[in-house]
Parts: structure tokens; sequence; C-alpha cells
């Protein structure tokens, strides 16, 4: 089963795509105001600070998934439940949850850029998926940055 944000990757790298939506993310949240951070991006749904904190928690959450790939034998995926981390969003704001987003993503472009092809295929059990690899991995990764994104772009 793949990973339900390829279509967000398409046929593109996601390492690629993992460089080119840290530059979006960029140009876009700079020009963010304290109104824009609280507004939400559709009615009833997450305000633009709650997706970016949100966006941040999974951005250090696939990442360690990913080197816990690369760096333990046999490693299983740890199922997580979106909201039951969201309280976090009620004390950080949208400036200091990009910012993390910004130091960790530089941080995963930087891993997935220097793994070998082989690296990339090393597997990994999915509760749900099954074995899938850390390139599905990066996908994921990758992917879940662009949906997001998206909802953001359209608070401007």
């Amino acid at each position: 089963m793949p990973t339900p944000y390829a279509e967000h990757v398409g046929s593109h790298d996601p390492v690629d795509v993992l460089r080119s939506s840290l530059d979006d993310y960029r140009a876009l949240l700079h020009r963010f105001s304290a109104d824009t951070w609280a507004r939400a991006w559709a009615e009833g749904k997450w305000t633009a600070r709650q997706v970016m904190v949100h966006v941040s928690q999974w951005e250090m959450i696939f990442g360690t998934r990913v080197r816990s790939g690369l760096g333990l034998p046999g490693y299983v995926v740890q199922m997580m439940e979106q909201d039951n981390l969201m309280g976090e969003a009620n004390v950080v704001d949208g400036p200091t949850a990009f910012a993390a987003f910004d130091g960790m993503r530089r941080m995963n472009l930087a891993l997935a850029q220097s793994l070998t092809p082989a690296e990339r295929t090393r597997t990994v059990q999915h509760p749900e998926r099954g074995t899938i690899d850390v390139n599905d991995l990066l996908v994921t990764l990758a992917g879940h940055g662009v949906h997001h994104f998206k909802q953001l772009k359209t608070m401007l």
C-alpha cells in the first residue's frame, strides 16, 4: 500500500521535493502576520499556527522514522495519533513552529541527500502498510509537507 502522501510527490524524487518545498515554505511564511497565523484555513479547520505546529511535529517524527529505518535492524514504525499531540499548539506560536520546521527540514534534507540507493531500499515494517522501505518514508516526509503547504497557501 503506497503512502497516502505519494500523490503530492508524484514522479519526483522525494529529495528534490524536500528541497523545493522548504523554499516554498520560506517564501510564503515570512509574509504571515499575527492575524494570518490565527486564521483557520477553512471553516472548522486548524489555524495556520496549528497547521505549522503539526507540520513541525511530523517533520520530526517522520525524520526519526527515516533515521530508525537506517540504523535499527528490524525497525517497526510506531503508530501515533496526531490529535493527541496537538495540545502543544496551545503554547507554541507559528513563527517558533516554523523555525523548528526549518531546522529539522534542513537536517532531514542533508541526511536524505547523503543516502545511497542501497540505503534508500532498506526495509522497515509498518503496522498498517506491511513492509516498506526508507525511500517510502522519504516520500511520506516530503508529501506531508506539500499537503499542508497547500493549506497554508490558502491563508493569504
